[in-house]
């Protein structure tokens, strides 16, 4: 399950990779075509939910530091 965080946070980083030159538009496609093949299969799902994991983890430190509730 790709989620709205998930997909900002990979957008921002393919941006940033392609505005600094450090990421091809080639490989881009590449690791999209790998994202869609590895999202089909038994092993997607717990990659995905892991990397959501970290990321709700990320936002409630960020909260937490700030102040947040």
């Amino acid at each position: 399950m790709v989620t709205a965080s998930l997909f900002v946070v990979l957008l921002v980083v393919v941006i940033a990779g392609l505005y600094v030159r450090k990421v091809s538009a080639g490989s881009l496609v590449l690791g999209a075509l790998f994202g869609l093949a590895l999202a089909s299969t038994a092993v997607g799902p717990p990659i995905l939910s892991g990397f959501q994991t970290a990321l709700d983890s990320l936002v409630s430190a960020i909260s937490s530091a700030v102040g947040g509730a």
